[in-house]
């Protein structure tokens, strides 16, 4: 196992790394079903607060931090879904998120991606924005984020 670091000395469990590794993909996880960049990034928060007051036991014992930090992250999503709706803070116009976090600071970036007319590009990358709004919109907040975790993430 690798080394913790911290005031303490060093115990087995995960490094500080692997642990912040994940915050890009747990931000763009929460993205995705509360479309909203603040929000995310305080789920992502939330997340790791929830990490690091678990004592260092219960941190070895998790095989997995990644696995059970996009747990947490997608329980925390659903809570503040379902918290808006019990508050009635719900906008009253149409839905629509605001746009996605620049590609640069997605997972994977554009690599791969063949070159587009830009005019082409903009077009399909508008269409398929909306596209997927629509359908999010069509979604509870379960359904929402069992769709992103299944079809956006791969997770099982």
């Amino acid at each position: 196992m690798s080394e913790r670091s911290g005031p303490g000395g060093s115990e087995p469990g995960p490094s500080l790394s692997a642990i912040t590794s994940e915050r890009r993909g747990l931000v763009n996880l929460a993205y995705r079903p509360l479309g909203s960049t603040a929000d995310a990034q305080d789920a992502a928060q939330e997340t790791y607060a929830r990490w690091y007051a678990m004592p260092a036991q219960q941190q070895d014992a998790i095989a997995s931090p990644g696995a059970w930090l996009t747990t947490v992250a997608s329980r925390i999503c659903l809570d503040l879904l379902g918290s808006a709706r019990a508050r009635r803070e719900r906008y009253r116009g149409e839905w629509i998120p605001e746009p996605p976090p620049d590609p640069g600071e997605r997972p994977g970036g554009q690599v791969g991606r063949t070159a587009l007319d830009p005019a082409e590009r903009v077009t399909l990358d508008e269409s398929v924005a909306m596209a997927f709004l629509v359908v999010l919109e069509s979604m509870t907040p379960a359904e929402r984020v069992a769709f992103i975790l299944h079809d956006v993430f791969c997770y099982p």
